[in-house]
C-alpha cells in the first residue's frame, strides 16, 4: 500500500481519476448551491427578485 503511487497503474490513470473527482465535486457543489438557492427563494420570496428556475434534487444511487 505504501508504494501504490509509484506503480505504473497510478501513473497511467492519474489524469482520468483526477478528472472524474473534479467532475464529481463540481456536481456536488452545484447541487448544494441549487438547494440553498431554492431554500432562500422559498424563505425570502420577493416578486421582483424571482428567478424562475426549477431545482430538481435526484437520488444518488
Amino acid at each position: 500500500m505504501r508504494d501504490d503511487f509509484l506503480s505504473g497503474d497510478w501513473a497511467a490513470n492519474r489524469h482520468h481519476i483526477t478528472a472524474n473527482m473534479h467532475k464529481m465535486i463540481g456536481r456536488i457543489s452545484r447541487l448544494i448551491g441549487d438547494t440553498f438557492d431554492a431554500l432562500t427563494r422559498q424563505q425570502f420570496d420577493a416578486p421582483w427578485q424571482r428567478r424562475w428556475r426549477q431545482v430538481k434534487i435526484k437520488k444518488v444511487a
